[in-house]
């Protein structure tokens, strides 16, 4: 396609890969809300680029090019194959739509509702690298600092927000319209949240949650980009409904967690306790849900839109709400991004290929972090080099 081509040979893209910062950030976000016909295009080529782990800049401008354009080649065969798909399917609807004509508004009203919740995930800048701590945005626009490293904040206290079991905020009365709010946590950071229905949500480093004040209507609903672990007040007439950009959680009441990172090219949910269905956004009303039962994961794949429902180990899964990481022959570009996302840092491969190892054994981010990489060294065969306070390359 020629706007991959035109992406090949602009320099300021491969920047924007392999070394973003809020300037170039700044500029590419200005571009997609000039151009919003290609923003779908461009976001999907950054990621599949993202997807394969590699943060460093040592590729040549041929070997860049190079790896471009066998994904483009690779996006270019899927859109044909996805199209030809979407026809048959087209068909097929088409002839259910004949014999249950009169439900087409309802479908209608779902399809443009799928479709509007997807673009608001389009629409987040991504979370600066340049922010201290968490950062609670208030309905109104305002933004208070939660200043804390692992800072919380109730809800469940009417007409207020209780901070860090210390300073409070007043909301609007209950007889209002409840509005939404954002917390947004950093690298280096972590929230705990209590919804005003007393569910509990860990958000964790490079996430954010968007929710309402109060919950109102037939179902409870909240958005999140990154990772969060949930446990859910039970309401059998009251639905939780969790959304990402491109699948929901739906449950009653239950323990869960959902990762849902923009960068990565896999959705993961991990059922730890009661049950929960699976939605994916671009199936429409005639998708299928895929039900999880304890111990179960679906595994959803931006790039193939399939999901898959494996066996783990859910406990394991919520580990990192206590500061600890498990991971059981697990690819070394994984790890290391969770590395990333706790300490605030970027950590450079020598050898990109190194990020494609798979390993296995347990970190404990409770300690210093030089001993973290030392243990890390040992079961990798690798060796972290300090460039400075918030850059390491790994050999």
């Amino acid at each position: 396609m020629e706007i991959y081509e035109r992406l090949i040979e602009n320099p300021l893209f491969f920047k924007w890969i392999y070394h973003p910062g809020p300037e170039i950030d700044s500029w590419w976000n200005a571009y997609l809300e000039i151009h919003p016909e290609e923003a779908d295009l461009i976001l999907r080529f950054k990621q599949r680029f993202n997807a394969l782990g590699f943060s460093t800049d040592k590729l040549s401008e041929a070997e860049k090019k190079a790896l471009a354009k066998r994904i483009m080649l690779g996006l270019e065969a899927f859109d044909k194959k996805k199209r030809h798909q979407q026809f048959v399917i087209g068909l097929t609807r088409y002839a259910a739509v004949a014999l249950i004509f009169f439900f087409i508004g309802s479908i209608f009203v779902n399809y443009r509702l799928d479709k509007k919740n997807s673009s608001q995930f389009t629409a987040f800048a991504p979370i600066s690298h340049q922010l201290q701590g968490p950062v609670l945005i208030l309905p109104q626009g305002n933004s208070v600092p939660l200043k804390k490293t692992e800072s919380t904040l109730d809800y469940t206290h009417p007409d207020q927000i209780v901070l860090n079991n210390e300073s409070i905020i007043h909301t609007a009365p209950e007889s209002e319209e409840s509005p939404e709010n954002q917390l947004i946590v950093p690298y280096g950071n972590r929230s705990k949240v209590t919804l005003s229905d007393s569910t509990v949500v860990w958000l964790n480093a490079g996430s954010r949650l968007i929710y309402p004040s109060k919950f109102t209507g037939a179902t409870r609903e909240v958005m999140l980009e990154g990772e969060a672990f949930f446990e859910v007040t039970k309401n059998k007439k009251v639905p939780f409904v969790v959304k990402t950009s491109m699948i929901e959680v739906k449950v009653f009441g239950t323990q869960f967690n959902v990762s849902a990172f923009p960068e990565d090219n896999l959705i993961q949910t991990v059922l730890k306790e009661g049950s929960v269905s699976v939605h994916t956004n671009n199936s429409g009303i005639l998708g299928k849900d895929v039900l999880l039962e304890p111990n179960q994961m679906a595994s959803f794949d931006r790039t193939t839109q399939d999901t898959k429902v494996l066996p783990v180990n859910a406990a394991a899964s919520t580990l990192w709400t206590q500061g600890l990481l498990s991971f059981d022959d697990l690819e070394m570009c994984r790890v290391l991004k969770s590395l990333e996302r706790y300490y605030n840092i970027q950590i450079h491969y020598a050898d990109p290929s190194v990020g494609l190892q798979r390993i296995s054994g347990k970190l404990d981010f409770n300690k210093e972090r030089d001993e973290v990489f030392e243990y890390l060294s040992k079961v990798s065969n690798t060796k972290f080099t300090k460039i400075d306070d918030h850059n390491y390359q790994i050999k």
